[in-house]
């Protein structure tokens, strides 16, 4: 027997370095698979189809909210993102912990609907080092950016949202506290799996000491 595999969702404001620590939490727990979401957007530079998002039409993304195959989706800065069923339950019944990269809408959906999992909110060190981190993608026009830096001030007053919080001021330390959630997950009482069946039996008894 072996228990259902951990689902952790991580979140964050848009250019807080979410995509990047999760790379680094990869590469320290190789173990740990990744759901590779749905989106509308496109590709980016060194971005790579089937890793790190899959890229589809908005007219078949439309198709997959009909035929109910998402776990979560939400419409982020114009563009659609989405979790399917097919991706997260087949990780969990193989018993793999599976880590989610999900804006604060997916999660909030999650969350409102009661879904069994591990909830943490990434964060910037400040809101000015924030626009400061968009700035730098060059990627996207002032006024653009000026819009996100709006939406990241609303989401960052949805903390209640998530079981744990920290700031991402220096990757290679937030990548460790990560993995130290997940260590500690995977230890609690209502988890643990003992791999004798003496041990077992012992806690199966429920005997007060």
């Amino acid at each position: 027997m072996k228990n259902k595999g951990i689902v952790f969702i991580l979140s964050a404001p848009s250019g807080t370095g979410k995509t990047t620590a999760c790379k680094l939490l990869r590469k320290k727990l190789p173990e740990l698979k990744f759901s590779i979401s749905h989106t509308t957007r496109s590709i980016r530079e060194g971005e790579v189809e089937g890793v790190d998002y899959h890229f589809i039409p908005q007219k078949e993304f439309q198709e997959k909210i009909e035929r109910g195959d998402f776990l979560e989706w939400a419409k982020v800065h114009s563009q659609y993102y989405g979790t399917t069923f097919e991706t997260v339950d087949r990780h969990r019944q193989n018993g793999d912990d599976l880590l989610l990269e999900l804006d604060v809408q997916g999660a909030q959906t999650l969350r409102e609907a009661n879904y069994e999992g591990t909830f943490i909110f990434l964060l910037p060190p400040s809101i000015k080092e924030l626009e400061i981190r968009l700035q730098k993608r060059s990627t996207e026009p002032e006024e653009v950016i000026k819009a996100r830096i709006e939406v990241s001030k609303n989401e960052v007053k949805k903390f209640n949202l998530y079981d744990y919080i920290l700031t991402n001021s220096d990757l290679e330390e937030t990548a460790e506290i990560l993995l130290s959630i997940i260590r500690a997950e995977r230890c609690r009482k209502s988890r643990y799996l003992p791999p004798s069946s003496d041990i077992r039996s012992l806690l199966n008894s429920k005997v007060n000491s």
